[in-house]
């Protein structure tokens, strides 16, 4: 009868655990939001990064990576570079403010990274390229959202705490029945 007990609550504390486990994934928060204006550009546009925070030291050279069609043609203050990965500027009193002119034969979905040389912060944006580039508000960069949101996952907390009250019970009744049996 003890194991029993020992099963129930070990089985009990496992359910607790793994509801409780998705918590320690909010705990991390972007260093600064990067902004994109506008957020859909369009093929030998501009579009300008900024953030809402200064992420950077000072002055702080930053080197940025573009993933996308054509990337390697992208193009910072008018000077072409050689590769996707060697574009660099510096940050504004720690805010990062760079136009990035596309290619004229951009389209799709860019991915850019912005990583600080000496305080090694990486923030992140996309950008899409159409032709028709219709969008002017500023995209939001930063971390991809992924999981569930707080408010959402209400229907699961209540989900698994009835789960968690069954197994109570059918282990109560499982003890309640096997000490009738045994005084009878």
């Amino acid at each position: 009868m003890k194991t029993t007990i020992i099963r129930a609550v070990a089985a009990l504390s496992l359910a607790a655990a793994a509801l409780t486990a998705p918590t320690a994934a909010n705990a991390y928060t972007d260093p600064a939001v990067v902004r994109v204006t506008p957020s859909v550009a369009t093929p030998g546009g501009v579009a300008t990064f900024t953030t809402d925070l200064a992420p950077y030291q000072g002055d702080e050279e930053i080197l940025i990576s573009v993933t996308g069609g054509a990337a390697k043609s992208i193009t910072l203050a008018s000077v072409a570079t050689e590769t996707n990965d060697s574009l660099r500027t510096r940050a504004v009193g720690g805010h990062l403010k760079t136009p990035v002119r596309f290619p004229s034969n951009a389209k799709g979905t860019y991915y850019f990274t912005f990583t600080g040389a000496a305080s090694g912060v990486v923030l992140h944006a996309t950008v899409t390229v159409s032709s028709s580039g219709t969008s002017t508000s500023p995209a939001k960069g930063g971390l991809a959202v992924t999981g569930f949101d707080a408010d959402s996952t209400t229907g699961l907390w209540v989900a698994g705490g009835a789960l968690v009250l069954a197994g109570g019970a059918v282990a109560i009744g499982a003890v309640a029945r096997r000490r009738r049996s045994t005084q009878s």
